[in-house]
């Protein structure tokens, strides 16, 4: 349901301004100009927001970053910019109504007021159960067909929505026929959801013991999680011996919650804790301890979401996202293509960044996983 909703910040956006900042600002350091990414595409997405006050919109704002934009990759549009909406306190005043003036902006539509609180309700259900497969921003559009009237940007009334004009019921039995058809769905979505919970299993009568061999069990065989070849696939590395390659660079990363934080997220995305590492040799010279702001950069040491400034976190949640983007933009690689090449394409805007990671990552190869 996400593709059916406007984009707000579109890939395109994104090409465009990596590519103005890069010609625009050549000579700055990568991460200056990745400070510059960071900020356009704030100012893009924060314009399109809901009139929130400022603290309600940097909520919104994060939320948007850690889930969309660098969780999943993908283009933010109003359904996400609703969803991440529902993080708020949706009954106060200064939240409700500017989110109700901006839906109906978005919709190009008027919403009665009380329809759309319902909706907001349904939306922030919605919003608490991902299993059930519905976007909030569904709850909005079926209330869309029960607003009293859709007008074009000169004011003039649009023909109603939904198939109603010409239907030989009033208004009322419209807007009655509508909601009822919408509740009826989504009723019928949490009945079956509950079904399948809840269901109870068939009762089977006891038979007499039957003696027979079972076969040995199959070993469980994990779906990869990325394209990633096998050499850059998890495999566990000699801890101590990491801990002291880390020490020689006097790395801040060799601690904890650090060095835990990325061995776990290797593991869990399947991805050579190494590279993982090499990464932040490449991004952030591995934090060396004597760096300024050196707890703040390790809290985000590959640069996700282009800086750590621009995106400051937890090093759980950034290796996280570290993890997710490695994995998915190791997809659909030309067999000829480097892996870290390949990956670089999205990851970093400068183009050596693969290099440099190769050349880091072969030397902590030698010293950490080589007998010596």
């Amino acid at each position: 349901m996400y593709g059916q909703a406007a984009s707000v910040l579109t890939r395109a956006d994104i090409h465009k301004i990596r590519h103005y900042v890069q010609h625009k600002h050549g000579d700055l350091p990568t991460e200056r100009r990745a400070e510059i990414v960071a900020d356009a595409m704030q100012r893009i997405v924060l314009r399109q927001l809901p009139e929130f006050q400022k603290d309600e919109q940097l909520i919104v704002m994060k939320k948007l970053l850690r889930e969309v934009v660098a969780g999943e990759g993908i283009p933010v549009s109003e359904a996400h910019i609703f969803e991440a909406s529902m993080s708020l306190d949706v009954d106060q005043p200064d939240v409700i109504l500017p989110l109700h003036k901006w839906t109906e902006t978005r919709l190009g539509m008027t919403i009665d007021f009380r329809l759309f609180r319902e909706a907001v309700n349904e939306g922030r259900r919605l919003a608490a159960e991902p299993s059930l497969g519905m976007p909030a921003w569904d709850a909005v559009i079926g209330t869309a067909g029960l607003r009293g009237e859709q007008r074009n940007e000169e004011g003039v009334e649009l023909e109603k929505p939904l198939g109603l004009t010409g239907l030989p019921f009033s208004q009322r039995q419209r807007k009655a026929v509508v909601y009822s058809a919408m509740i009826a769905l989504l009723c019928a979505a949490m009945l079956l959801y509950g079904w399948r919970l809840l269901h109870p299993q068939a009762v089977h009568v006891a038979q007499p013991p039957v003696v027979m061999k079972l076969p040995e069990p199959m070993p469980s065989v994990m779906k990869p999680q990325n394209a990633l070849p096998d050499n850059l696939r998890f495999v566990e590395v000699d801890r101590t011996r990491l801990v002291q390659y880390l020490r020689a660079k006097k790395s801040l990363l060799a601690e904890e919650p650090y060095l835990g934080a990325i061995l776990r997220a290797a593991q869990a995305h399947d991805i050579h804790p190494l590279l993982m590492f090499a990464i932040t040799g490449q991004e952030q010279a591995f934090v060396p301890k004597t760096a300024k702001n050196a707890k703040q950069i390790a809290n985000n040491p590959f640069n996700v979401y282009y800086s750590w400034q621009a995106f400051n976190t937890t090093i759980e949640e950034s290796a996280r996202i570290a993890g997710n983007t490695i994995n998915r933009l190791s997809y659909k690689r030309p067999a000829n293509v480097d892996a870290i090449q390949w990956i670089n394409r999205e990851y970093a805007q400068d183009e050596n960044w693969s290099t440099g990671v190769n050349s880091i990552l072969r030397t902590m190869v030698a010293s950490i996983m080589t007998d010596k």
